[in-house]
């Protein structure tokens, strides 16, 4: 008689009745085996490949910025790991607050949200997207004529503003020689303390054939400093050297360029009386970003870029906005109580609309639960539901797994989590909390839960695909890799094992009239599967029974699942007693870290017949 093992994680109804336990298994099918359709497989384990100092405020990866690296927020530090290398490194710049952060890529940049403001990143530097001059520096020629004089102006880096008196004498733009006839260039930058360096073009020495090529040569500014503008010049009669050539000498050809005023950001929240924006996505090559009841946009390819007039107010309602996401060229407001879809017009000033008629009255309970994956958005609801994002509406995926809604709002929307990844044919769309996670698997449409081991939940509250691999971190910065090939938790090496990952399920006898007699209970596994030496040489599983819906158990009894090579040991419990009118629960538990596959439970076989 088999015994139909728990396929899916589910919390009791009511006290009194049997909870399903699918605790780090997940059930995958089973092809080769007709009478045994489906496995419970055990969820992978982790090798270490960095610990990084602070603690892990997200992880993302584009294949196109940054060289593909993983980019991981930890402390104040925008963290890389190279998955071609396995090493680590950082951009320059820095990153304030402690929150979790937020991210977007468009085809030359990277914006991210740290502590509510915008941030830039080329793939080698990150920095206030806020950072520039707030007001017009003027650059001109100096009272000395070889300098270039600054009016009294402003600026702002990493969030602090600045102000700078008049340098009518000027600042000495560099020594370099440009031959006759072509052009150089020379930028100002100013850092915190107001001392102002020139900046020259590399190829001043040989010249650039126009102003424009000479400007575009120039160094991106450090991130400790701003840009005021540049200088290209000229001299037709012979070579031009700054600092010693007058800027209006005979014969000369110099432009002055002021930095535009990057106010917008700043502008923007001051209107709506906000002071932090709360997501960001990409469409059509700008960035979008949602603030109260309003979203904003950039310029094309231009994070730094946007105007006090550069935003819409979600039209539906006047529900807060959690967030906005992109999947198939619409941008997703989600709000408290609606979903409104946005795309694009292709109108440069008017360029994004509502798409009316498409807008759902169902709300988002918070915006880290909003996970990209299979082709679709999931997010968690504004009742708690586990839900995937369709046209017109959005499914609950849990609408037969109420006990999910219940640890979600337990939890409350601060303390949501979305995690997803893919392995083999499964796609695992997960919501960790502080006291639990859970994971469904879009393959099988069935949840199960993960833990680590002696900790509440999972430890891990990051993860990212790259280079086909998964990576994770958890909130003190350790970053791991996923696979099925590691045996326990963050293994320092692949010969060392890590924390042990406990297995756990439950078999579920039906109830029987009588007092049935369980002569034998066998479980039906993968065997042979042991280690050479240490733990796990003899690997084994324990079970417990409970003939009252798991309201009291029997001890734990341990069964042999086969050294190494022995692929014929049966793992086998006699003389279990009688079942009785409620059943029998048979919760089985594995920690030796070997890797194995469930195929079922079955009752008295050597009683058959």
């Amino acid at each position: 008689m088999r015994v139909p093992m728990a396929m899916s994680a589910a919390s009791v109804l009511v006290t009194g009745l049997a909870e399903k336990r699918c605790f780090n298994v997940y059930p995958e099918p089973n092809p080769n085996d007709p009478q045994r359709p489906m496995a419970l497989m055990e969820t992978p384990g982790s090798l270490q490949r960095n610990d990084f100092a602070g603690a892990c405020r997200g992880t993302w990866q584009a294949d196109g910025h940054a060289d593909g690296k993983v980019l991981i927020g930890q402390g104040t530090t925008l963290s890389t790991f190279d998955p071609a290398t396995n090493t680590a490194g950082s951009l320059t710049g820095s990153i304030a607050g402690t929150d979790r952060g937020d991210c977007a890529f468009t085809e030359t940049e990277a914006m991210f949200l740290f502590n509510g403001q915008p941030y830039i990143s080329d793939g080698t530097y990150i920095r206030r997207a806020s950072d520039g001059v707030t007001v017009d520096p003027n650059l001109a020629i100096g009272s000395t004529p070889a300098n270039v004089a600054t009016g009294a102006f402003s600026y702002s880096i990493d969030g602090t503003v600045y102000s700078k008196t008049a340098v009518a004498a000027g600042t000495a733009p560099g020594n370099d020689v440009v031959p006759i006839n072509l052009f150089g260039a020379v930028a100002l930058d100013i850092d915190a303390a107001g001392t102002i360096t020139a900046i020259e073009a590399p190829a001043n020495a040989t010249g650039y054939a126009s102003a424009s090529l000479a400007a575009a040569a120039l160094p991106t500014c450090l991130t400790t400093r701003v840009r005021i503008g540049y200088v290209t010049a000229k001299k037709s009669d012979g070579a031009f050297t700054f600092g010693t050539t007058a800027l209006n000498a005979a014969n000369t050809t110099v432009a002055y360029t002021d930095s535009a005023v990057n106010t917008g950001y700043t502008d923007l929240l001051a209107d709506h009386g906000e002071t932090a924006f709360t997501s960001v996505a990409a469409l059509g090559q700008r960035f979008l970003l949602t603030y109260g009841s309003r979203f904003c946009f950039t310029d094309v390819l231009d994070g730094f870029a946007t105007t006090s007039l550069s935003y819409y107010t979600a039209e539906s309602s006047p529900d807060e906005l959690i967030a906005g996401r992109v999947i198939s060229n619409v941008y997703y407001l989600f709000g408290t109580r609606t979903i409104e879809p946005w795309v694009q017009t292709g109108d440069a000033d008017d360029p994004f609309s509502v798409q009316e008629g498409m807008i759902q009255q169902t709300g988002c309970a918070c915006r880290d639960s909003i996970i990209e994956t299979d082709n679709t958005l999931f997010f968690v609801d504004d009742s708690y539901n586990a839900c995937r994002l369709a046209s017109g509406s959005s499914a609950i995926i849990n609408a037969e797994d109420p006990w999910v809604s219940d640890r979600l709002r337990e939890a409350g929307d601060a303390d949501i989590i979305g995690l997803t990844y893919s392995d083999r044919a499964h796609t695992f769309i997960g919501f960790r909390t502080s006291d639990d996670c859970m994971f469904y698997d879009a393959l099988t449409n069935q949840w199960h839960t993960r833990g680590t081991n002696l900790t509440d939940t999972w430890r891990y509250t990051a993860m990212v695909e790259a280079d086909a691999r998964t990576f994770v971190c958890d909130a003190t910065g350790q970053f791991d890799e996923l696979s099925r090939d590691y045996l326990s938790e963050s293994m320092p090496n692949t010969t060392t094992m890590g924390t042990e990952i406990i297995r756990e399920f439950t078999a579920v006898l039906p109830t029987q009239s009588g007092r049935m007699a369980i002569k034998t209970l066998k479980l039906e596994c993968a065997k042979g599967v042991g280690l050479s030496v240490g733990q796990g040489s003899n690997p084994f599983v324990e079970m417990r029974q409970s003939k009252d819906s798991g309201n009291s158990w029997t001890s734990w009894r341990s069964r042999s699942i086969g050294a190494i090579g022995v692929y014929d040991r049966r793992t086998i419990w006699r003389r279990r007693g009688r079942a009785r009118d409620q059943g029998m629960v048979f919760h089985f538990r594995k920690s030796d870290p070997v890797r194995t596959a469930y195929l079922g439970v079955v009752l008295n076989e050597d009683h058959l017949g």
